[in-house]
This record gives structure tokens, C-alpha cells and sequence, in this order.
């Protein structure tokens, strides 16, 4: 028997080797199929929240109108001199606090002076006899009547120029103070030391001059009437 060379057992060998390793593999069984995943449950949506009720904007402010020019001012007169008040009783009376039995007789007899002085001063002498107490002592001479006594004023407020006196102020006094600070009163009133406890003066201004009416009355009533003057 004739011997096969090896390498040519191996050239023979190879086409045949070469096929086994070609051969197509086992096809491996199906796998089972894995379970469908559960779905989850859907998450709810969120609810909105209710909506801030919108403010109605504000109407737009309008715009301010210009002012016309203004026209131009004219100038003030020159004020007018005061004239000297009328005749009358002065109203005005003092506040709560002030209302003491000597501040209210001093309110009471300086408007009644007021109202005497003023009356002189316009020439109505009979208004003022009205308000006086009798008899009356005018400088040295008494008048037991108001006739007599406006007769004898006349007379005499004739001779002076009253339209030119002021009446610039009344300070009114009890007789105490009154000598202490102008003096007595005149030796021509005849007036007794004795009877002027309770009588107070009215030294009024007239233009500088001092003239002077005396009050006599009762602190209880608040009645007071003037019984003299001398200037």
C-alpha cells in the first residue's frame, strides 16, 4: 500500500475543515416575551388658582386748565382818617376770667363815660343830661334840673371848637387812686370829703386836655350815674 505524503493528507484535509467552521450555527430557541410594563395612574392636574379681580385703573386726572391772566391790581387808596366813633354805649365787655366786681364796675363807668364824653363832644347835650344823676354839679355851679343844666352846657360847648377834639382815651379810677395820682378834686365842685367812699372818675383824653367825670352809684345794683364834671 502506497503511503500518502503528510503535507498532502493536509492540502486534502483543509477545504474539508474549512466547510465545518462554515457551517451556519444552531439557531437558539425563542425567548419568551417579557409582560407589557402596567401603566401608572395619571397624575391629576394641579387646579388653577382663582384669578386676583383686577382693579379698574384710575381715569387719567385731567390736566389743570391755565388761569386766565389776572388782570391788575389797582392801587389802594390812601386810607381815610378814623373818624371819631359815634354816640353810643360800647358792647364790648370783658372775658370770663376778668369778670371781678372792680373790673366789671371799671367796664360799666368807663362805657357809660364814653357814651357822655362822645355825646358832648357831637353837641347832644340832652342825651346826656338823660344819663346824669341830680343835682348836678357843672365846675361851681349845681343844676337840680336836666332843663337847667342843658341851657347852661349849651352855652358853653358853643364857645369851643368841639368838632376839632378827640376822644383819645378814658382811665377810670376810684377816688383814691384818682388823688393820689392827678391830685384832690377842685375846691369849685364843692364836692364833701366825707360822701366819696363809693365814687369813682372817668379821666377822659380830649385831644391832650384831661376832663373829668365823677360816678357815684351801688356796687350791689351795677348802676352807676355821673354827678359831676369839671375840665
Amino acid at each position: 500500500m502506497r503511503r500518502w505524503p503528510l503535507a498532502l493528507l493536509v492540502l486534502l484535509s483543509a477545504p474539508a475543515l474549512a466547510q465545518e467552521d462554515t457551517a451556519p450555527a444552531a439557531t437558539p430557541a425563542p425567548a419568551e416575551p417579557a409582560p407589557a410594563p402596567v401603566p401608572a395612574a395619571p397624575t391629576p392636574a394641579p387646579t388653577p388658582a382663582p384669578a386676583a379681580p383686577q382693579t379698574p385703573a384710575a381715569a387719567p386726572t385731567p390736566a389743570p386748565r391755565r388761569a386766565p391772566p389776572a388782570a391788575a391790581t389797582p392801587t389802594p387808596p390812601a386810607p381815610t382818617p378814623a373818624a371819631p366813633p359815634a354816640p353810643g354805649r360800647d358792647a364790648a365787655r370783658p372775658s370770663d376770667e376778668e369778670l371781678t366786681p372792680e373790673n366789671l364796675t371799671r367796664t360799666l363807668i368807663r362805657n357809660e363815660a364814653r357814651f357822655l364824653f362822645q355825646s358832648l363832644l357831637t353837641g347832644d347835650v340832652r342825651s346826656a343830661s338823660a344819663e346824669l344823676t341830680y343835682p348836678f354839679q357843672l365846675e361851681d355851679k349845681r343844676f337840680n334840673t336836666p332843663e337847667e343844666l342843658v341851657q347852661a352846657w349849651v352855652k358853653q360847648l358853643r364857645a369851643r371848637r368841639t368838632d376839632l377834639v378827640t376822644l383819645y382815651d378814658i382811665e377810670v379810677l376810684p377816688m383814691a387812686e384818682m388823688e393820689k395820682k392827678y391830685g384832690k378834686p377842685p375846691a369849685r365842685l364843692g364836692l364833701d370829703p366825707r360822701a366819696l367812699k363809693d365814687t369813682w372818675a372817668a379821666v377822659g383824653n380830649l385831644s391832650g386836655h384831661a376832663a373829668i367825670f365823677l360816678f357815684r352809684g351801688s356796687p350791689m345794683n351795677m348802676s352807676w350815674h355821673a354827678f359831676a364834671y369839671t375840665d
